[in-house]
């Protein structure tokens, strides 16, 4: 059902992983697993069709994808990616209905047939209660299980999803995966998609596709990829008298685990100290990575109904502001056989929306509330339990250890956040950085901001409030150095234009198509300089002094004595405003302004004025 040839994806003719043969076959299930950042989504938008092919080809049922019409796509292809809708006033029916398109014609109209296609979808993913309601006041998962009915309207031939398990809890998981599994035997429905649960990738796939260092590196059934060293060298993890290491910058660093292992091990043993009475001296679990953490347990105590179990946090290499503190669970016991999760003093509370967890709840997130769940009910089915729990999370000192990290500014008071999507820290990891900046941004979004301004720090913020610029009242997200892990951002929350104000020295790297300007990453201001000055009609000597400036503010010195600053800026900001939209990729109109200390505002990209000269006047 989907074949690729040769095909090579990327972000515009940059390559990011190259000679992609795949063979996905009717009732198969084929997942693509790999490390954050390894490509496994810009595979899938590729095969999809929403992303171009750097090289090779695309079959659909035998036929070349660009060949195929919309409509004719749409009748055998359905998707389900990561990225939010707001369909405004439209039920969970209207938003499932919406995968009847293909079929209604022109005027939209469903027909008896229509309708029952809809609720058989709802049925499959276990939403009929959901269909009245509002798609806006539901939950996460509920709306992904809405989204997955909508995909299910379709009739596919063919099912693409991209971490289709994000929002949800492990109940509902295992239920989606169950019906997945059942669709591609009963229906001959073949199913691409990306799992970052390994224990999941397992159980549903045929066939595991392991996306690595800019490359397929593996293809093969679950049994003979899933073994212990080679998910330790995907993951680039090391073990050594069971501790976990990776390397970064020519170190070995040990591995520490997060808040919400802490919180799940420590919620395990309290559930076994409540059923059976006996203190455990340890537990340990699988983290979502696929790695197994053991720990100590301390303070483990029975009070009146309610058994308490801690585990310190251990951040490995990577000490930060929770290094060291106790996580403490409560357990008891709920007729009910379901579980429900609290926070408890020194756990924050949730105060701006567009965070993981609504408006009131405690800052524990979902995939530690998943493992939370998973633990104490494994617990219960071991011991032959059958009544449910109340699981309540404290941190002793999580108050004042919250003051050293984001939570004051992203509005969570009172205690430290619960977090942590693979269970694992890895020393000198970016991606926390990175999950700060998309929630942030997703913060602005959800208070109903349509437009955004990036700026790599605070020479960026003096400089917008220089220029009066934080009078618009746009806000100001600081993106560090991640300025394509934030376009990707907005784009997911859909903003409507995204201006980005930053210092020379980082931006000129964008006219290289550098999307992580950290210099350890791309140091090559000097050599843009030099290959633009080039192109405007530089001589060797002037591109000599170039390469031998210690920055960008010497660059354009040398550049003003040889009267060619205006066209080498002209021709810098062109060449970033394409990277820019080739990165966009028509989600919303970007531009960019560069500035320095020394010269001030040197100039805009073409989208950037339009942008600015708009925004001033709103």
């Amino acid at each position: 059902m989907i074949k690729t040839e040769n095909l090579s994806v990327g972000y515009g003719t940059t390559p990011l992983i190259e000679d992609i043969c795949l063979h996905l076959k009717p009732g198969q299930i084929m997942t693509l697993i790999g490390p954050n950042g390894s490509g496994k989504s810009t595979i899938l938008k590729t095969v999809i069709g929403q992303l171009a092919p750097v090289c090779g080809t695309v079959f659909l049922d035998g036929r070349a994808m660009a060949e195929l019409s919309p409509l004719e796509a749409a009748q055998k292809l359905a998707v389900l990616m990561t990225g939010r809708i707001r369909p405004e006033l439209m039920t969970c029916w209207d938003v499932a209905a919406m995968g009847r398109c293909p079929y209604t014609g022109r005027l939209g109209i469903l027909s008896a047939w229509d309708r029952e296609k809809v609720r058989e979808a709802l049925s499959l993913v276990r939403g009929e209660e959901l269909a009245p309601l509002p798609f806006s006041e539901i939950s996460d998962g509920q709306r992904q299980r809405v989204m997955l009915a909508r995909a299910l309207c379709q009739e596919p031939s063919v099912l693409v999803l991209d971490e289709p398990t994000t929002f949800l809890d492990i109940r509902y998981k295992l239920e989606l995966l169950s019906v997945l599994k059942d669709m591609a035997q009963k229906r001959k429905l073949a199913v691409l998609l990306s799992l970052h649960e390994l224990e999941l990738a397992g159980k549903i796939s045929d066939c595991v596709v392991c996306v690595h260092n800019g490359k397929i590196e593996r293809i093969g059934p679950p049994e003979e990829i899933f073994t212990a060293d080679y998910i330790k060298k995907l993951f680039d993890i090391q073990t050594d008298d069971s501790e976990l290491f990776v390397f970064h910058g020519g170190k070995r660093l040990r591995c520490g685990y997060t808040t919400g292992t802490c919180a799940a091990l420590a919620a395990q043993g309290a559930a076994r100290l409540l059923l059976t009475g006996s203190a455990p001296v340890s537990a340990a679990l699988m983290t979502p990575k696929g790695i197994r953490v053991e720990a100590s347990l301390e303070d483990c105590r029975l009070e009146g109904g309610s058994a308490f179990c801690s585990v310190r946090k251990d951040g490995g290499d990577d000490v930060d502001a929770t290094h060291g503190l106790l996580i403490t669970a409560q357990v008891e016991e709920r007729d009910t056989p379901n579980v429900s999760i609290e926070g408890g003093a020194g756990v924050g509370r949730v105060t701006k929306p567009g965070l993981d967890q609504s408006v009131g709840e405690a800052a524990i997130n979902r995939v530690p509330r998943n493992m939370i769940e998973e633990e104490v009910l494994s617990v219960g089915d071991e011991l032959g339990y059958e009544g449910g729990f109340r699981v309540a999370i404290y941190v002793p000192g999580g108050e004042e250890a919250a003051k050293k990290t984001f939570n004051p500014q992203l509005g969570i008071e009172g205690g430290i956040s619960i977090l942590g999507t693979s269970g694992i820290v890895e020393p000198m990891s970016a991606q926390a950085l990175i999950d700060t900046i998309a929630l942030e941004i997703r913060q602005r979004a959800a208070q109903g901001h349509k437009r955004i301004i990036l700026t790599p720090g605070n020479y960026g913020l003096d400089f917008l409030r220089a220029q009066g610029m934080d009078r618009w009242g746009i806000p100001v997200v600081k993106c560090s150095n991640f300025i394509g892990d934030a376009l990707d951002a907005c784009a997911a929350e859909q903003f409507q234009g995204v201006l980005l104000v930053g210092h020379m020295g980082k931006l000129v790297k964008l006219a290289g198509g550098v999307m992580n300007t950290h210099s350890r990453l791309a140091d090559c201001r000097t050599e843009i300089f030099c290959a633009h000055a080039a192109l405007c009609g530089a001589a060797p000597e002037l591109c000599r002094a170039l390469m031998d400036c210690p920055t960008s503010d010497a660059c354009i010195a040398v550049l003003d004595r040889a009267g060619l600053r205006e066209a080498v800026l002209d021709s810098l900001l062109s060449a970033a405003q394409d990277h820019l939209n080739r990165r966009a990729s028509g989600a919303f109109p970007v531009g960019a302004a560069v500035f320095s200390n020394q010269y001030g505002l040197l100039g805009r990209t073409s989208q950037a004025k339009e942008l600015m000269d708009a925004w001033s006047t709103l």
